[in-house]
């Protein structure tokens, strides 16, 4: 891998739209965001950093409110999955396609 991929996953737990289906995980379990940075990784080795991020929590990064502005200004749904600071998905989404768009991203070399 010649350059490192950087994952957030924004989550932005005042803003999440129900779901009546299985829409994903859970992005604001601590379990759940273990076992998604386990599963990294396991698949990826070290050379993946995923970092997740609740904008509904005190004290976060300044630099990811832009994050914020951008989801209202588009009508984009969080969860984000950002991926060297472009939008991949916007929405609910599960463990396996975060692992699929990392992968395409690795083997892209993007």
């Amino acid at each position: 891998m010649s350059e490192q991929v950087q994952v957030i996953v924004l989550n932005d737990s005042r803003r999440i739209e129900g779901c009546e289906a299985a829409c994903g995980i859970d992005w604001s379990d601590p379990e759940a965001l273990a076992m998604a940075a386990g599963q990294v990784r396991d698949k990826f080795g070290e050379e993946i950093q995923i970092a997740f991020a609740d904008l509904s929590e005190d004290g976060i990064n300044p630099d990811l409110e832009k994050w914020s502005r951008l989801a209202t200004a588009k009508s984009l749904s969080f969860p984000l999955l950002l991926l060297n600071d472009q939008v991949r998905i916007a929405g609910n989404f599960d463990i396996r396609q975060l692992l699929d768009v990392i992968e395409v991203e690795v083997e892209l070399g993007v």
